[in-house]
């Protein structure tokens, strides 16, 4: 095993995943992408704690969950962190590993994926649930980390999915890693120092309210047309009120050692909401981007899979205390479809925002978009009023009016 790191990480902060490959304890907290996408939502301020570690709760900083395009570049930044400096790093040889993911880990919001030393050891070894990998390294602009730790850099995807990009460190003298034919190879020793997820759609889809605004207790029926041909598709749908997920927390605990024996049970969620008012409607069996919605899960409310699994799994009808306006529906259907989601008599007014989601049964297509429904008193048909401005995007986490709709 590998008992020296790459860089000036310290080896107490270090974990061991293959003879030439470590990982830094705090890699999940520095690499982040910095594009905003088609489809975009402010989700909850999320903290980490990983006990081994003795890191206490540590800012994530994930704010907006971002759906990206196909032939469209994915920005990313390195920069030191809460909890996560990185300016000893200045000076090393870095390379950005770009895998596109088989699967969703179930544990996408937390990225617990990337917690876990045995997942990365796969990677590594070319035994995970990879469709592809990349190498970007000087030729891609890729190089050193400058004086004040930090590094950009940026991929673009030819198609749409769920990537994961890992950012190494390279031990002077030693090649690093090297990419052929889809398989990963590393030449001397290299450290893990950066992580993070995207996904990326194939192409938009096109969604339009039958009815805005709607009374509360009525069905928001969204008329759907997406660019799939001749295919079965997964819909999701997610109905929010705007500017209320901005304002909750959410606080994973990651107990345990991080090692090859690492599982999700050693994952905890305490959210700072009580319940979700509103209703799920979820088939058997089914999920969205590789996370099954069709059970109680127990998952943060951050990431793409991890907002739509809270609504899920915690909706009621009669939910009290400080709650979250939110419905979800799930449905298998044409790839051109009515979705229907319904809300409650009990939600207050104000313009909410749709998320809608579908993934091709057969190809894995991916097509979103978003926008915004008013829910008020005499929104029923004949009342008039037309549909609010899908204004305020993720740069609006401070507008206590809403946010993250495009």
């Amino acid at each position: 095993m590998s008992t020296v790191g790459a860089t000036p990480v310290a080896e107490s902060q270090s974990i061991s995943v293959t003879e030439n490959v470590d990982v830094w304890e705090r890699s999940p907290l520095t690499l982040r992408t910095t594009s905003e996408g088609p489809t975009t939502i402010v989700a909850p301020r999320t903290f980490i704690n990983v006990e081994s570690a003795a890191t206490g709760n540590l800012p994530l900083n994930k704010r907006t969950v971002t759906i990206h395009e196909r032939n469209e570049s994915i920005n990313m930044s390195f920069e030191p962190r809460i909890g996560a400096g990185t300016r000893t790093l200045a000076g090393d040889e870095a390379q950005l590993l770009a895998v596109k993911l088989d699967r969703v880990p179930t544990t996408a919001g937390v990225d617990a994926s990337n917690i876990s030393a045995a997942a990365l050891g796969d990677v590594f070894e070319n035994n995970s649930d990879t469709t592809s990998s990349e190498l970007l390294d000087d030729a891609e602009g890729v190089g050193t980390i400058d004086e004040n730790g930090e590094l950009n850099a940026s991929y673009t995807p030819e198609s749409g999915g769920a990537y994961g990009f890992v950012l190494v460190t390279v031990n002077e003298g030693d090649d690093g890693l090297s990419v052929s034919d889809g398989n990963v190879s590393v030449d001397g020793n290299v450290t893990v120092v950066g992580v993070e997820q995207a996904i990326v759609q194939d192409n938009a889809s096109t969604v339009e309210p039958a009815q805005n605004p709607v009374n509360p207790g009525d069905n928001v029926t969204l008329d759907v047309d997406t660019e799939m041909e001749d295919e079965n598709a997964t819909h999701a749908v997610m109905l929010v009120r705007r500017g209320e997920l901005q304002r909750q927390s959410s606080t994973v605990t990651v107990s345990g050692e991080l090692n090859e024996s690492f599982s999700q049970d050693q994952i905890t969620v305490e959210n700072s909401f009580d319940n979700v008012s509103g209703v799920a409607t979820v088939g058997d069996n089914t999920s969205i981007a590789g996370l099954n919605l069709s059970g109680t899960q127990s998952i943060p409310a951050i990431g793409l899979q991890g907002i739509f699994g809270v609504v899920v799994s915690e909706a009621e009808s009669d939910a009290g205390g400080d709650v979250i306006h939110a419905s979800v529906t799930v449905v298998s259907a044409d790839s051109d479809a009515n979705v229907t989601v319904q809300t409650l008599d009990s939600w207050p007014n104000g313009a909410y925002q749709y998320v809608h989601v579908a993934v091709g049964n057969e190809t894995g297509t991916i097509n979103s978009d978003t926008g915004t429904v008013a829910v008020s008193p005499g929104g029923g048909p004949g009342n008039g009023g037309g549909p609010p401005d899908n204004a305020g995007g993720p740069n609006s986490a401070g507008d206590d009016d809403g946010d993250g709709a495009e």
